[in-house]
């Protein structure tokens, strides 16, 4: 195995800002999430993202229905609009 040294660091420093930007986009367009990425959208807490849940002002979609009780989903448009609410 060789040692590769990097030496044009500022191509290396703005593809990796390429790349970040790009998940980044393609996190932000997701339209279901799950419980932490709808958390870390609202900019909520655990507690606080909580509360609204149980309160009914975030709505959540269960799939226990079909047997996958653990997975819950969150709908970006349905969390701009319960934020809006507020």
């Amino acid at each position: 195995m060789t040692n590769n040294i990097v030496t044009d660091y500022p191509a290396l420093v703005e593809a990796v800002l390429s790349i970040s930007d790009k998940l980044d986009i393609q996190d932000n367009e997701r339209q279901w999430m799950n419980k932490q990425q709808a958390q870390v959208y609202v900019n909520l807490g655990k507690q606080a993202f909580q509360k609204l849940v149980d309160d009914g002002v975030i709505k959540v979609h269960s799939l226990d229905e079909h047997g996958l009780a653990r997975l819950e989903r969150y709908n970006r448009d349905e969390l701009d609009e319960a934020m809006k609410s507020l």
